[in-house]
């Protein structure tokens, strides 16, 4: 007995053991390559999404899960480590077959804390992990995203120049309100990069950028620029940034007359009499200082309060001096002709005058 006993629990064993090995043959677990790109770049405060080949994602049981020892664990403060920021930012969606990164749940790389001097590293390498146990595969890969800085607009200018700039006249106010995409507005602070090489004339409240009524040249006489860098920041990264240019400049003064400017002295001759018929050059106009001098332009034209429409040809402008001139004609009638000119500025600025010629027989 004992020996027919011995004989049935080694065949018992061959049956186990077959079964084992031929459970393995017919279940390999083949290692794939994921096949997803290695490298790639997002605007912080946008949303990247990867997709899996369908070989992979197509897997009933596919899982995904993702590992970050290749990425230093930086301590953030009360924000936690940079491994719980990552954790956070990728997902896999099984429905799509996606993976999402949400770049507003990380930071710029390369950035460095204004708070305790912590970088991000150049990039954020994570390395990809699926398997399937239905499909008989699993893969691993790492991946090499990159995240660079928003950037911030100035309502109202020209955001789309390299640096968009504002010219500014001395005793106006100069205030603007900057503007962010939604997706980086939560757990932000506002700041200037630059602040230490310009001073107190600039300073950022909420997210509005405000300068000094004292900004620029003290006497106001002379053109001041200020490059300002106003940025976004989160946990002491930036975030979201933008070069800025505001130029102070003189209040401009635009008249028909004579101005000296050592002197303060401005002596108006825009109310002139002149014959009727005969043709009329006027003195240019004064735009000062000289150097914003650029267009002129007829706005409007009064004959004895009333709008006036004139015939074809009888008056004109120099459009680079400002000079009005009168074709000699017959068809005006006494009256008093008061022209609106308006000066554009070399900085984009509009201003206006009046000249008057009183027009009578002579």
């Amino acid at each position: 007995m004992l020996k027919n006993y011995t004989k049935l629990l080694l065949i018992a064993g061959l049956i186990v053991s077959f079964s084992s090995c031929k459970k393995d043959v017919e279940s390999p677990m083949n290692n794939i390559d994921i096949g997803l790109p290695a490298n790639s770049s997002v605007v912080y405060g946008n949303d990247q999404e990867i997709v899996l080949p369908s070989n992979v994602a197509g897997a009933s049981d596919v899982q995904v899960s993702f590992e970050f020892s290749q990425v230093p664990n930086i301590q953030l403060g009360n924000s936690g480590s940079l491994h719980d920021k990552l954790k956070r930012a990728l997902s896999f969606d099984k429905t799509s077959g996606k993976i999402k990164i949400q770049s507003a749940a990380l930071y710029p790389n390369d950035a460095i804390s204004s708070l305790n001097g912590s970088k991000i590293p150049s990039s954020y390498k994570v390395d990809v992990i699926a398997n399937s146990k239905s499909a008989g595969f699993q893969g691993r890969q790492t991946i090499d995203f990159k995240i660079t800085p928003a950037k911030l607009n100035i309502k109202g200018l020209d955001n789309q120049a390299a640096i968009p700039f504002a010219y500014i006249l001395y005793g106006d106010a100069a205030n603007f309100d900057l503007e962010a995409s939604g997706n980086i507005m939560q757990d932000i602070n506002w700041d200037i990069e630059n602040k230490s090489t310009i001073g107190t004339d600039v300073s950022v409240v909420n997210s509005q950028l405000r300068f000094m009524t004292g900004a620029g040249d003290p006497a106001k006489k002379t053109e001041k620029s200020y490059d300002v860098i106003p940025v976004l920041k989160k946990d002491g990264f930036t975030v979201a940034t933008r070069s800025f240019r505001v130029f102070f400049i003189p209040q401009i003064k635009f008249f028909y007359g004579t101005y000296y400017s050592d002197l303060d002295l401005t002596l108006l001759f825009n109310n002139i009499h002149i014959a009727l018929s005969n043709g009329y050059v006027s003195a240019v106009p004064t735009l000062f200082p000289e150097k914003y001098k650029s267009t002129f332009s007829i706005v409007s034209i009064e004959k004895d309060g009333k709008s006036f429409t004139a015939p074809t040809g009888v008056f004109s402008i120099n459009e680079k001096t400002g000079s009005i001139t009168v074709t000699k004609n017959t068809s005006l009638t006494a009256g008093a002709y008061k022209f609106t000119v308006k000066a554009v500025t070399t900085t984009g600025l509009e201003f206006s005058t009046t000249l008057t010629l009183n027009m009578s027989q002579g």
